[in-house]
């Protein structure tokens, strides 16, 4: 039977089931008595027909659930600076970004610059920002949130503690978690720190001369209490030096353009009269 027949029939059997009384006939018997009169197998085509049906649809559903995803997962551009290199990369919106050696940044090539700029980091970078009112510039570490809209600053995260320091402008800084979480507006030549171990926000005074020395390769100290002079001496050679004389109030006054640390602790222990070294312990 072709398929012409076959709906033929299955349109007369539709309409004595339609105007049957209850109880004078059984429908299903009905059906199935014409089917063995006829020939036909209505139940197998019925399933024939659903399982295509199925099928069909569930071709449509992965293909629909394919692009959904497709459109909805992230194309992450990773970007890396070698332990010891500078790095200078332009994000898609112009915005210049610094990178000193082992950071790490990261942004969403799908949304970046859609409604916002959100950028994910780790390490140190400077940021010269593109601006931009309607698309806020934002920086996420694993410790805090900074927002801008145009401007230049530094972000250095270490370990369990995270720095801003602001060189133009004017940025947002956001730190901790929960209810715990707050944030400062910090312009320019202004410091913050935030870390795990306080779980709050400092905000620094005094002016900090070598901030970008790792960019510029220019150690300044004026009039700078010894013990700063050792703390930037670290951050910029990535060492640890000690004094193995008594520090006395001694305050530095000078300048080293891209000098060996050796030569700089040589010309120091000169000038003061102390015995700084590197510690080679560890």
């Amino acid at each position: 039977m072709d398929e012409k027949q076959y709906d033929k029939q299955e349109e007369r059997i539709r309409f004595v089931a339609k105007h049957y009384r209850e109880g004078s006939l059984n429908a299903k018997q009905a059906w199935n008595r014409l089917a063995r009169t006829k020939g036909i197998r209505p139940p197998a085509f019925r399933r024939r027909y659903l399982a295509m049906a199925a099928s069909f649809a569930l071709l449509l559903a992965s293909v629909a659930a394919f692009y959904y995803w497709k459109a909805n997962t992230p194309r992450w551009v990773e970007i890396t600076a070698a332990a010891g290199q500078l790095k200078e990369v332009y994000l898609p919106d112009s915005t210049l970004v610094s990178m000193s050696g082992g950071s790490r940044i990261r942004y969403n090539a799908k949304t970046f610059g859609k409604k916002g700029r959100e950028v994910e980091m780790n390490g140190k970078a400077f940021y010269r920002v593109t601006r931009d009112e309607s698309r806020p510039f934002s920086i996420q570490t694993k410790m805090a949130e900074v927002v801008v809209l145009g401007t230049s600053f530094q972000i250095s995260q270490r370990y369990a503690s995270i720095r801003v320091h602001v060189a133009t402008g004017k940025v947002n800084f956001i730190a901790g978690e929960g209810r715990e979480k707050e944030n400062v507006i910090l312009t320019a030549n202004m410091s913050a720190s935030y870390a795990m171990e306080t779980k709050k926000i400092q905000t620094l005074t005094g002016e900090d001369a070598n901030f970008l020395s790792w960019k510029t390769g220019l150690l300044q100290f004026h009039n700078t209490p010894l013990e700063r002079v050792i703390e930037d001496l670290n951050d910029y050679y990535q060492v640890r030096v000690i004094s193995r004389s008594m520090i006395r109030g001694e305050k530095l006054t000078a300048t080293f353009n891209r000098l060996p640390l050796e030569e700089i602790l040589l010309i120091i222990n000169q000038t003061l009269d102390v015995r700084l070294t590197v510690d080679k312990s560890n």
